[in-house]
């Protein structure tokens, strides 16, 4: 009679510990491993990845899951493989120009002349009870809502809701929410200066209608940003929640001490 050998439970309990989701696929948690090994440099353009057996041996999975797991990163041009010879590593599609982002309004407004824009979405939506404390509305007041997803070199790497004031909105023409920036259209149409804005940014994962209109993959990390844009006297006048492409926009906070400490 032939024996079936057993994997020692210690090699088994590491092999399980990579995976992080007995919810999510396996194929899709091995092909979020081996990517984030390419894209971090552990691998580089011309390494061999180890075989199929290896990988299967490695994590624990069967030989479908580690196809399926390749495929994904094949798909995404990140692999080659060649048939007897192996799988190697190719890189990724390099984002041209990448933005690279100081922590200021002037640099944001900046960004929104060097870029392109696409409308989705401009209507009038009910204010929620932070937009109402927010813009110091009264109970069931109306605001408007822009949603358009911003371009650079025609690559789509920001989702943005603005949720603006009417009596703000009503002063915009037609182009103002079509092109450019929203917080210089605020500062022309209204002839003032916008001062400061508070900012609060998080880590979070692509679903599949930000994948679809951002062109990356399900569950690829994106930055969440959420700003609350004031005037010069303290007074809100726009309420901005982004999605940022983490491959393509970076931001740098420059940090320094209170000189009374």
């Amino acid at each position: 009679m032939s024996s079936t050998k057993q994997t020692p439970p210690e090699k088994l309990a590491s092999q399980t510990s990579r995976f992080v989701s007995n919810k999510v696929p396996l194929y899709y948690q091995l092909g979020t491993i081996l990517r984030e090994q390419i894209l971090s440099g552990a691998y580089t353009v011309g390494d061999q990845l180890p075989t199929e057996a290896e990988l299967v041996a490695d994590y624990g999975v069967s030989r479908i899951t580690v196809r399926q797991a390749l495929k994904t990163l094949e798909d995404e041009q990140l692999i080659r493989r060649e048939a007897g010879r192996g799988t190697f590593v190719t890189g990724h599609p390099a984002v041209s120009d990448p933005i690279h982002m100081e922590d200021t309004l002037d640099d944001l407004m900046s960004m929104g002349r060097a870029t392109s824009v696409k409308l989705l979405e401009l209507r009038r939506v009910a204010s929620t009870r932070q937009d109402a404390e927010t813009f110091r509305l009264g109970a069931d007041e109306l605001i408007t809502q822009c949603v358009r997803l911003r371009m650079h070199h025609e690559t789509p790497y920001s989702y943005i809701v603005n949720r603006i004031p009417t009596e703000v909105a009503e002063s915009f023409a037609d182009e103002d929410w079509r092109e450019g920036s929203i917080m210089r259209a605020i500062e022309k149409r209204l002839d003032l200066r916008l001062r400061v804005a508070d900012q609060s940014i998080r880590a979070t994962l692509a679903d599949a209608p930000l994948a679809r209109l951002l062109e990356v993959r399900v569950g690829a990390p994106l930055l969440s940003v959420d700003r609350v844009v004031r005037t010069d006297d303290g007074r809100a006048v726009a309420r901005v929640h982004t999605y940022y492409r983490s491959d393509i926009y970076s931001l740098t906070v420059h940090l320094t001490r209170d000189p009374q400490s």
